[in-house]
């Protein structure tokens, strides 16, 4: 990622902090244009007290009796290019977006339309028939997620990107809508294969692999007996991606450490199976997965030794049937916390080596102290030498299911 893109999402970071934290006390549609969205418009790079640039109440129109305007307007050589349409911040949207399609299809160099309330931004292009505006928005930008999960994915930062002043170019916007909303339907009908694979799928994946050419004819009967395994695998696959991109080895998914040895039947460990099963690995559910990124991602955040830093990158994980155990060193011996969740849902940790069990899991000082403390004392049983016991900084932003799939 380049320097530049990497200074834009800073930026856009620090606006979405300072919206959520300016959001209610903003009371009425001006005061949003005021307060929320010039201020988005500025980190764009674009300069609002400039009218031509900046188009406030701007008009289009059809003829004498029918006249169109949006809130803002962007003006590239005196002509229209982007609509802006604003409502107050926590407003629905929906309605308003008959609004700005009639502005949008009575500007011919509009090329780009924006819904927004100032925390919500919809973006719209006419990628189905020229000067139409789109009934579906191509990009959605929330800046309260983004507060909240304190990161911004980077499709939709190159989403952004490509509208700031200097580099919006109003004849690639449909050709990026298409492409957005194409890979967006991919994402979904993928999902949707996880989910259910219908039999059609079932059948082309069988027979492509190995073990399924060796079953002769996919019968109903063949396709309904691998249905499962089908959506495990995929299942599996999504895990195993996820967990590598928070820097969990593939072998950490699927394999046993060399010291493996069932953990005792207590607590959350009764249920536990191995992931090298016959017919597939047991990939972490999606609450799972969010207590790993979650409990790694703060323990980088509170060591402050080098050395201790540097150790948090070996934790790793075992999946077992009703509960998942996260591990630094040995299985047991340096196990720091299991993860399990109740029948109603709710998630518990259990710290073995603090003899504690049976904590909701939710980002707190107190859930920021028992993995400091627990780690810490794993990384000293193992003979791990650092620079004094680390103190516990408070919790910074966030929350354990912002990153939750």
């Amino acid at each position: 990622m380049s320097p530049d893109l990497e200074e834009f999402r800073n930026r856009i970071l620090a606006h979405a902090k300072l919206a959520v934290n300016r959001a209610p006390k903003v009371e009425s549609e001006a005061s949003t244009n005021a307060s929320l969205v010039q201020p988005f418009l500025t980190v764009l790079g674009y300069d609002v007290t400039n009218p031509d640039e900046v188009s406030p109440e701007h008009h289009a129109d059809f003829s004498d009796k029918y006249q169109n305007k949006v809130d803002y307007a962007i003006l590239n050589q005196g002509q229209p290019v982007i609509a802006i349409e604003s409502k107050r911040v926590g407003a629905a949207m929906k309605d308003d977006r008959g609004q700005l399609r009639s502005y949008f299809n009575a500007s011919p160099t509009v090329k780009l339309g924006i819904l927004t309330d100032g925390l919500r931004y919809e973006l719209y292009a006419d990628s189905d028939k020229p000067n139409m505006m789109d009934e579906v928005a191509f990009l959605r930008v929330d800046l309260s997620e983004i507060a909240k999960s304190g990161s911004i994915d980077d499709l939709t930062l190159e989403g952004v990107s490509a509208v700031r002043s200097g580099l919006f170019n109003p004849e690639d916007v449909g050709a990026e809508a298409k492409r957005k909303l194409m890979f967006e339907s991919i994402v979904q009908l993928i999902k949707a294969f996880k989910t259910s694979p219908p039999d059609d799928f079932i059948r082309f994946v069988l027979d492509r692999t190995e073990m399924g050419k060796k079953m002769g004819k996919l019968t109903q009967k063949v396709v309904d007996a691998n249905r499962d395994i089908v959506q495990t695998a995929m299942e599996a696959f999504v895990a195993r991606e996820a967990l590598a991109r928070l820097g969990f080895a593939p072998k950490d998914v699927v394999k046993a450490p060399p010291d493996y040895q069932e953990p005792p039947a207590t607590g959350t460990a009764e249920q536990a199976i191995s992931l090298e099963t016959e017919g597939g690995s047991l990939p972490p559910s999606g609450g799972e997965l969010a207590a790993l990124e979650y409990s790694k991602n703060r323990l980088f955040y509170l060591v402050r030794d080098d050395i201790l830093f540097g150790e948090v990158s070996k934790i790793a994980f075992r999946k077992y049937k009703k509960s998942l155990r996260v591990y630094y060193g040995g299985l047991n011996a340096g196990s720091l916390f299991d993860y399990r969740e109740r029948k109603d849902g709710l998630p518990l940790l259990n710290f073995p080596a603090l003899n504690v069990e049976d904590v909701p899991y939710a980002a707190s000082p107190a859930l920021d102290d028992l993995l400091l403390k627990s780690f810490t004392q794993r990384a000293t049983e193992a003979g791990v030498v650092f620079g004094g016991q680390p103190v516990l900084r408070s919790i910074k932003g966030g929350h354990p299911d912002a990153s939750a799939g």
